[in-house]
């Protein structure tokens, strides 16, 4: 049993978490084995995000004045909350596919950049690219234009070479 010395600190450390977390993910664990739970919290970590089982009462309470107040009734029965500080796609990815191998994992939702997210708009999100991969496409899409406007410029160049190239034959061939 928990002294109220740590439930108050508990409290503290969660409500500064979702005040400065952009994104939450609730899932239930029921039957989730040890083992299991300990490789999902290594995968998570490695996607930057904290995976953790906390009571409920104490997640309720954390997240008043907060914009995870507005997933407080996903907080019921066995809830493990991951709070995640940067790519909700790449945590997404990893619930689903964690889901996806284990059953008794099931994604109740959960909250990205103060928008209340469902089973469904978490399992679209993990479809997307992560974020490097979208940074680097649209990098590309940027740099495309530029490159080919260069390709133009150096082709414009090398005929007006040709020409001159042409031209001077020409005159060599009249004297």
């Amino acid at each position: 049993m928990l002294t109220k010395a740590v439930k108050q600190e508990i409290i503290r450390e969660f409500n500064e978490k979702f005040k400065s977390a952009p994104s939450l993910f609730v899932v239930e664990y029921k039957g989730l084995k040890v083992k299991e739970m300990e490789e999902l919290r290594k995968r998570l970590k490695k996607a930057r995000a904290e995976f953790r089982v906390v009571k409920n009462n104490l997640l309720k309470l954390a997240s008043r004045g907060t914009e995870i107040e507005k997933v407080q009734s996903l907080f019921e029965g066995p809830t493990a909350v991951a709070v995640c500080q940067e790519d909700p796609v790449s945590v997404s990815k990893i619930f689903v596919e964690s889901a996806k191998e284990l059953p008794v994992l099931k994604l109740k939702g959960g909250i990205i950049e103060g928008k209340v997210v469902g089973v469904e708009d978490i399992s679209k999100l993990s479809e997307l690219p992560s974020r490097e991969v979208l940074l680097s496409q649209f990098v590309g899409l940027l740099s495309s234009p530029i490159s080919n406007f260069i390709y133009v410029l150096l082709e414009l160049q090398r005929h007006l070479l040709y020409a001159l190239y042409a031209l001077k034959e020409q005159k060599e061939k009249s004297v």
